[in-house]
């Protein structure tokens, strides 16, 4: 009689424990992963498929799936197809009671330490892509404040040059020369106003003297 356990992951089944754990645990890091991802921004889409692929995260049929849907998304968009790595399969040895065996091979012994290990790696590579993400956003934003400032200044340097400028040639009064032209017209006024008096003293004497 068959007592093995069929466990079953994401529609694959797998008759070795030990295997069958190992996909519970990487659906796990699938599932936490693909909610960190911005499929949209295929650069960084590319870097973590390419660190996951260098760093052998995932040894069942689980992530291989999950690799394989990442590595046909980037292949349909304008990412180089030179650039996205090919996905690793670990061959299995069905003679052995060990199906897992050569799976584990370069893994921690223990494989407590090593689930650790690749939980906290997912968790600090997406944490630094979003960080890195959120600090170019921010460095935009300051250019376009430092642009707007600059074409502020320039703006108002140009309005000063010009408010100069027409205060110079313009023989209207402006408030830059308006005291000026005022006082111009003062001393016109006076200097008309002594040859009316000048004329009419004139006069006086001349009819002074007829008389």
């Amino acid at each position: 009689m068959n007592d093995t356990k069929i466990i079953t992951v994401s529609g694959f089944s797998f008759e070795n424990p030990t295997t069958g754990e190992e996909a519970l645990k990487e659906q796990q890091a699938v599932e936490y992963v693909d909610k960190q991802l911005n499929f949209d921004d295929t650069t960084q889409l590319l870097a973590l498929y390419n660190q996951m692929i260098a760093r052998r995260m995932f040894h069942t049929e689980v992530g291989y799936a999950y690799l394989k849907r990442i590595q046909d998304y980037l292949m349909q968009s304008d990412v180089d197809p030179a650039s996205i790595e090919s996905i690793p399969v670990v061959a299995e040895d069905v003679s052995t009671s060990d199906v897992g065996a050569k799976r584990d091979e370069g893994k921690s012994k223990n494989p407590i330490e090593n689930d650790n290990d690749n939980t906290n790696y997912y968790k600090e590579t997406v944490r630094l892509k979003n960080k890195e993400r959120k600090l170019i956003g921010t460095t935009k934003r300051l250019q376009k404040v430092a642009i707007t400032f600059i074409v502020i200044s320039i703006v108002l340097v140009a309005t000063v040059v010009a408010m100069f400028i027409i205060a110079n040639t313009s023989d209207n009064p402006t408030i830059l020369n308006y005291e000026e032209v005022i006082t111009d017209k003062y001393a016109a006024w006076e200097q008309d106003l002594e040859r009316r008096e000048a004329d009419v003293t004139k006069k006086e004497n001349e009819l002074k003297i007829s008389k």
